[in-house]
């Protein structure tokens, strides 16, 4: 049985490595391409992250699913962030994931991309906040995102 310190090591690691898939994060890297006048990449992300968002939305106002580790709701706005499914963060990461992949065409960004969005995906599970099907939901979300962006871009 793994000690305290191990637990709250664990507990941290997933609460730092999920944020990569949060809107902040998402945000962040979208300026960050702004700034650096890559204006087709920004497209591409900005239009993922307005499809994603709005997917989801969709899926929430008429699918409401409880997270593992319930969220109290009182608003619309409070009951769409309370839904579970699809996970969010696994979207936003899967969709980034393939955007950098394509964008930096290098095997070994491909294998830790690939990696760091695996752990993202996992760390929704383990930290309580999806189920495996909310997640699987996300990656397909924003796989589906992707495509349909790729074919705009």
């Amino acid at each position: 049985m793994p000690s305290e310190f191990i637990k709250r090591q664990s507990n941290d690691f997933y609460r730092d490595i999920t944020s990569l898939g949060s809107l902040w994060i998402y945000c962040t890297i979208l300026l960050l391409f702004l700034l650096q006048k890559d204006y087709f990449i920004f497209k591409k992300l900005l239009a993922g992250l307005v499809l994603i968002q709005a997917i989801a939305i969709a899926i929430r106002t008429f699918y409401f699913k409880e997270r593992p580790s319930r969220y109290p709701h009182k608003s619309y706005i409070e009951r769409i962030d309370a839904s579970s499914f699809p996970s969010l963060h696994s979207a936003r990461i899967a969709f980034l994931s393939m955007v950098f992949i394509k964008h930096f065409n290098n095997i070994f960004l491909t294998i830790l991309i690939t990696i760091l969005a695996i752990v993202v995906a996992y760390s929704r599970i383990e930290l309580k906040k999806h189920d495996l099907k909310d997640v699987l939901g996300g990656v397909v979300v924003g796989f589906v995102v992707y495509i349909v962006v790729n074919a705009l871009f």
